[in-house]
């Protein structure tokens, strides 16, 4: 099946979703909670987003976001990974607590902001977890109503200023939107653009210009691909990686498979890319992601330790 279309525009707002594999709880205890919230916060930080929103449910949770980078999804992959090593280890299981990779679209202006914002709040209510928005303690909500219950790395300037800067106006729009059963998804387009029609036509003509999502400003933050394929070798253990990308074209060494895998995975450079630094095509690439795979489905010291360096590369 081929994966969904990523759009990673800088300067962007995104509504994210992720759920739990096959629909089970991300969540058990209010540790849970209060540990994706300290991620998603150092998430902000290391990769530059605004986090506008947030609900956090039993089994899956929403964001509203803006990037100031096209780096959606390498900051949402490091949250799920981040969270992921966590709870499986506090939980003492094991395989993927996220089902696939996110879901996200881009909103137009400020009237979709607004009704995202007070879509996302008004989850609980739906779910008949609570009768109001405010009753409800693993979401945004508060922060925008209370300054006590403020959160250091949320953003709430905005979406407040869409309400006159007034909380009491903020807190009527939640309760009319609640009553209205307002369904924001009739603009969506194409799964993708939250919008008028024209602003998805123009975005898919943005795309068709960009041949792929990964942005310059991406590579700035990370590095370039020789850069940062020789920090993994170093870190893999080849004490001299330049010797290793010598015998490109010998048989395979689990290092280089290991190198390619974490290359493959960090979401900033293609397979093609990643074949011209060592020397092999697309194909080998590819194969070299699979061995990996399988090597650490094997040995679960290794693969945990392949979390840990996605998580802090």
């Amino acid at each position: 099946m081929a994966r969904p279309l990523r759009i990673d525009f800088p300067d962007s707002f995104y509504h994210v979703l992720s759920r739990g594999n096959e629909k089970r709880k991300i969540f058990y205890d209010a540790r849970d909670y209060e540990r994706f919230l300290e991620i998603l916060g150092r998430m902000a930080e290391k990769f530059s987003l605004e986090i506008h929103a947030y609900v956090l449910m039993p089994n899956h949770y929403h964001l509203l976001v803006r990037t100031r980078y096209g780096n959606l999804s390498r900051a949402i992959q490091w949250l799920g990974v981040s969270y992921s090593v966590w709870f499986n280890r506090k939980h003492d299981r094991v395989g993927h607590l996220f089902h696939g990779r996110f879901k996200s679209f881009l909103a137009e202006n400020e009237r979709y902001l607004t009704a995202l914002c007070l879509y996302v709040h008004g989850n609980p209510v739906r779910a008949r977890l609570v009768e109001r928005p405010a009753d409800y303690r693993w979401s945004s909500y508060r922060a925008y109503l209370q300054g006590a219950h403020s959160v250091p790395w949320l953003t709430t300037d905005l979406l407040l200023s869409f309400h006159g800067n007034s909380r009491k106006r903020t807190e009527r729009a939640h309760d009319a939107y609640l009553a209205r059963g307002a369904n924001i998804f009739e603009d969506l387009h194409y799964g993708l653009f939250l919008g008028t029609k024209q602003y998805a036509e123009q975005c898919l003509k943005k795309l068709k210009i960009e041949k792929h999502p990964e942005k310059p400003q991406t590579r700035r933050v990370r590095g370039d691909l020789p850069t940062v394929a020789l920090r993994l070798l170093t870190v893999l253990g080849e004490k001299e990686p330049r010797n290793l990308l010598e015998s490109r074209r010998r048989a395979p060494r689990p290092p280089r498979d290991l190198a390619m895998y974490l290359l493959a995975h960090l979401g900033t450079f293609t397979h093609r890319e990643i074949g011209e630094f060592f020397g092999v095509g697309y194909t080998a690439v590819t194969e070299a992601v699979k061995r990996a795979a399988s090597a650490l489905a094997r040995d679960r010291k290794l693969k945990e330790r392949m979390e840990r360096l996605l998580i802090d590369f």
